[in-house]
């Protein structure tokens, strides 16, 4: 299938084609060099002020100190130029083994930050797409959006034959705009590569890039849904039908789900029903990671649909995470090595099973320390032991009472503190998983890591 042209991935930030794109968004611009200038200047001030200072944990808490006016400084940067920041924010706040817990806080607020454009602005990309004569196809279509995000918005109709249809239609310029932004994001990358200790800019850079050239075309939704479909699913889980002649690169049209958000059912404060339905949900994204090795990878609450006998439907396929069969197998071994938190192993063996179960799993930059530490996390308090004195070691203290997304946001700060290399099909599962475990938490859902174990199975 024909690919959307990508802007070049070669790692190089200093060509004339990005400075072009940076010079046609100049005005757009001049905020972020203005917030750049800020943040370097303030971690070059710590770095000043703890030179003397030879051990990172020294330097450390100075540096910690700074993170939260400066990310305050990069959300309103994000805020402020909207569309591609929003989602360049969106990106790093699903990235805690990247940044630290400051901006991941901060980045947060802008999760559900994306305002509607008028019908009239988006005709154009229809006429495009479906020719001149696209409204022959259709009976009728809500000008209002259903649902909006920083790419595209959703457009209620009805098609000629009778079918009710969400026509989901690319933003007007979304994609020139997003290009010209990456070639300053690589810039601004490349300036800071090397001043903010822990964080990796140019790889969250280059990975948002590819993310992102990939939901600008829907083709690759398109498919990506032939994919999810495909698959033996929980008996509740639904996927839309996809209308396959009427969905193009900026446009794809899809059955309309009739139904409420998940998170109305939740809000009604029937916990058996809240229960039963995120129940459906975590077996369905285990089944997923652990069975089929194919996530949907945007387990937003606004996604899920439930209809009138208590089906959930999964929408949104811009994104799917793919393991291959060595990565399902390993990391459901390791999911529950978490699980049995190392039963019937003396700490040793236990160790040195995680060190070589990570390996397997393909994490990078793994020394015996960091898997003492880590082993520490899963075995001492199970057995009553006195804990370590070790970040591990203090962030399961309260393991019985914490969310497994608590657990895994825990357990990448530990990463990035030991500065592992976490690899990104891991990244993206924990990323469902902490989303999924976020939900369970706040409604008081016991989370099961395997499949079939919840009460609604």
């Amino acid at each position: 299938m024909q690919r959307t042209p990508e802007p070049s991935t070669d790692g190089s930030w200093l060509s004339f084609k990005n400075l072009g794109q940076i010079w046609r968004g100049r005005r757009r611009y001049l905020n972020a060099i203005v917030t750049v200038y800020k943040i370097d200047r303030s971690y070059r001030k710590v770095r000043a002020r703890t030179k003397h200072l030879s051990d990172w944990k020294e330097r450390k808490p100075y540096f910690k100190a700074a993170h939260p006016k400066n990310a305050e400084l990069l959300y309103n940067l994000c805020k402020h130029n909207g569309a591609t920041w929003v989602k360049l924010a969106q990106f790093m706040s699903a990235r805690p083994d990247m940044l630290p817990r400051e901006y991941i806080d901060a980045l947060k607020k802008l999760q559900n930050d994306a305002k509607p454009v008028p019908f009239h602005d988006v005709v154009p990309v229809m006429e495009d797409q479906l020719g001149a004569n696209w409204r022959d196809h259709f009976e009728w279509v809500e000008e209002d959006p259903a649902a909006t995000a920083s790419i595209g918005q959703v457009h209620r109709a009805k098609l000629k034959d009778g079918r009710l249809v969400a026509i989901k239609v690319q933003l007007p310029n979304v994609k020139e705009l997003f290009y010209q932004d990456f070639g300053l994001f690589r810039m601004m990358a490349e300036l800071l590569k090397s001043r903010v200790p822990q964080i990796d800019i140019k790889q969250m850079i280059e990975q948002l890039l590819k993310m992102t050239a990939e939901e600008l075309d829907f083709r690759i939704e398109a498919e990506n849904m032939r994919i999810f479909s495909q698959q033996q699913h929980h008996p509740r889980i639904r996927i839309p039908v996809l209308v396959e002649d009427l969905s193009k690169e900026k446009v794809i049209v899809t059955e309309w789900i009739e139904g409420t958000r998940l998170v109305s059912h939740l809000d009604r404060n029937n916990k058996e029903e809240a229960r039963d339905l995120l129940s459906v949900v975590q077996d369905s994204y285990m089944q997923q990671i652990t069975k089929f090795g194919v996530f949907q990878a945007d387990p937003h609450p606004g996604n899920f649909m439930v209809d009138q006998d208590k089906n959930v439907w999964i929408l949104d396929y811009g994104v799917i995470g793919r393991l291959t069969p060595k990565e399902t197998m390993n990391y459901t071994r390791l999911m529950l090595y978490m699980l049995n938190q190392g039963k019937g192993q003396d700490e040793t063996q236990a160790g040195e099973n995680l060190g070589k179960l990570m390996q397997e799993c393909g994490f990078g930059g793994i020394d015996a320390e960091t898997v003492e530490d880590l082993s520490q996390y899963f075995i001492r308090t199970k057995r009553g032991k006195p804990e370590a004195k070790t970040r591990a070691g203090e962030i399961m203290r309260d393991m019985k009472k914490k969310g497994v997304d608590e657990v895994i946001e825990e357990l990448m700060e530990v990463f990035q503190e030991h500065r592992i290399i976490v690899p990104d099909s891991f990244v993206g599962m924990s990323r469902v998983l902490m989303t999924v475990g976020g939900l369970m938490q706040i409604y008081r859902v016991p989370f099961n890591m395997m499949p079939g174990m919840s009460k609604a199975s």
